[in-house]
């Protein structure tokens, strides 16, 4: 594993040193400059260039390749989407006086990027930007499932384990795609203390210009102080703030 970490690390320092060069350089150049064998070098340039990351020029010298343009668009991606999202997340969060979550589903899965919380004395401490949510059994992952094609809905199904999380946690795909169908009619999704005990969730998907779901917005509260009246409430309000980001989109 440390051979492993050390690697990864010389890999990064190589990336860091490519893109700071205006012009591209040999390997002789980069094992003296970062204080490496050539061998080592040689070895993770050609791994890199496998994949495009970086590009051998004619000449033998190396240079950052398009693949870390395709890495930087996603990630421009997720800082825009969060940027247009911020008023209405801001709005929410001051309308509710509740925690407000934008997560961005991309490849499958679905990932916190932004979080407001609230302002009141008890708030919630489980959720972290950057961590992985689960999509069954979350109303931002459920808003997020509702809205995709069936097709890869359904492969979702099939390849994941579908856990129980807690005691009300909806296991059965049958019964989670009949939740679906309601969700996809009531344009907003909701979750009652599935994921977590004593929390409840709506939460609306944030649709791209192909009707295609890149990521969600989603209320999150304690039981005791959101009732059916307040999901039923701001759920539509959810549904209505997630229609206009992504006209935004």
């Amino acid at each position: 594993m440390k051979n492993g970490i050390s690697v990864i690390k010389k890999t990064i320092m190589l990336m860091g040193y490519l893109s700071e060069r205006n012009e591209p350089s040999g390997i002789s150049e980069i094992a003296k400059s970062l204080g490496m064998p050539k061998a080592t070098v040689h070895r993770i340039l050609s791994a890199l260039c496998e994949d495009n990351v970086v590009l051998r020029t004619e000449d033998g010298q190396y240079k950052i390749g398009p693949t870390v343009l395709m890495w930087s668009s996603g990630y421009h991606f997720l800082s825009g989407v969060s940027e247009i999202a911020l008023p209405w997340l801001k709005d929410l969060r001051d309308q509710s006086r509740e925690t407000v979550h934008l997560s961005v589903y991309e490849h499958g899965t679905a990932q916190y990027a932004e979080r407001l919380d609230s302002p009141q004395t008890v708030v919630l401490r489980w959720s972290r930007l950057g961590t992985t949510l689960p999509l069954y059994c979350t109303a931002a992952g459920r808003a997020i499932l509702a809205a995709l094609p069936e097709e890869e809905s359904n492969l979702y199904f099939e390849k994941t384990e579908i856990k129980t999380r807690t005691e009300q946690t909806t296991i059965l795909p049958a019964k989670l795609k009949e939740m679906l169908s309601m969700f996809r009619i009531q344009g907003y999704a909701e979750e009652k203390g599935e994921n977590e005990e004593n929390i409840r969730c709506v939460g609306a998907a944030i649709l791209n210009r192909r009707g295609y779901p890149v990521a969600a917005i989603s209320l999150t509260a304690p039981s005791f102080r959101f009732s059916d009246e307040d999901s039923a409430k701001f759920g539509k309000i959810v549904a209505q703030m997630s229609r206009e980001i992504s006209a935004c989109i």
